[in-house]
């Protein structure tokens, strides 16, 4: 899926190059205003949280509000659905086994004022995960993250093109518990988790 989300960006990038060499109105690019963009990808986690819950599916919203050609401000909502590894004991054989929603604020710098531009983001965010598996290790719960990532984002008349990359830094992991098999009936001595979220996306939509 991470191949797939690469590619997807790649292609972006030469059809975006293609596109703007024929059009001999690259100046009348929309790049400030208003900008509604809806897409997905792919999100995973890493260290013991990658060990324990595989990559799944990311999707959401954005609502973009742009006042020069390089700063960007946004809010958005995000969602992904991730299953637990078959390693994990009593988790689910089939479905999503953690279900993520949560809304960020960032804001972005692009590197470049060009309508095929690269740029920077960071931001804070907050997720509800909802935990459908009966694991043990597992808990519904609220957690606080701030992400940080880049992307190239592709202007071309009022239509936008966005593909990004972002790992976020999470308050906290007690949604996801690590207890020593052998204590397992001493739950004083559970430990929480380590690792973050990174998500993958592209997003299609336009200016205004």
């Amino acid at each position: 899926m991470t191949r797939t989300l690469f590619a997807g960006a790649a292609v972006l990038t030469l059809w975006a190059g293609s596109a703007l060499a024929q059009d001999r109105k690259e100046s009348s690019a929309d790049m400030r205003g208003l900008s509604v963009l809806v897409g997905g990808g792919v999100e995973g986690y890493t260290n013991q949280l990658g060990q324990d819950i595989d990559p799944g599916v990311a999707y959401g919203a954005t609502l973009v509000l742009k006042p020069t050609k390089v700063l960007g401000l946004e809010l958005g909502y995000s969602g992904a659905a991730n299953e637990l590894d078959s390693g994990v004991p009593l988790a689910r054989t089939s479905g999503p086994d953690v279900l993520r929603n949560g809304g960020q604020a960032v804001a972005t710098v692009g590197l470049t004022a060009a309508p095929i531009q690269p740029y920077l983001l960071a931001g804070v965010g907050l997720s509800r995960y909802n935990v459908r598996s009966s694991a043990l290790a597992f808990q519904d719960d609220t957690v606080g993250n701030v992400p940080l990532g880049a992307g190239l984002r592709v202007h071309v008349g009022n239509f936008t093109a966005d593909a990004r990359l972002n790992y976020n830094l999470l308050f906290d992991q007690e949604f996801a518990l690590t207890v020593p098999e052998s204590d397992i009936n001493l739950p004083g001595d559970a430990t929480f988790s380590s690792g973050g979220r990174y998500t993958g996306t592209l997003n299609f939509g336009a200016t205004w």
